[in-house]
């Protein structure tokens, strides 16, 4: 497996951008039945506090996204791109 890839996921690259908006109900365009294709069960927000704690059986991308998501809240915008790894 090549560094920085998760075991079966080979070449996927995930681009993250900050998105000022107003509150609004997570939901895409496909339906249930497609996201449970995909094996996702659910879109909702996430409070940070809840991302640093979560123990469940879930992965987040970035692993450790607790960290740079506190970095954002606590420091604000970045000047530039900042890389996150796995």
């Amino acid at each position: 497996m090549a560094p920085g890839h998760a075991e079966g996921y080979d070449g996927v690259v995930n681009d993250y951008f900050l998105v000022r908006t107003v509150n609004f109900s997570p939901r895409g365009t496909l339906t249930d039945d497609q996201l449970a294709a995909e094996n996702i069960s659910g879109l909702r927000w996430w409070h940070p506090n809840e991302v640093d704690t979560y123990v469940g059986p879930d992965l987040f991308s970035p692993r450790d996204l607790a960290t740079p998501l506190t970095a954002l809240i606590t420091s604000g915008v970045p000047t530039g791109p900042v890389r996150l790894g796995l």
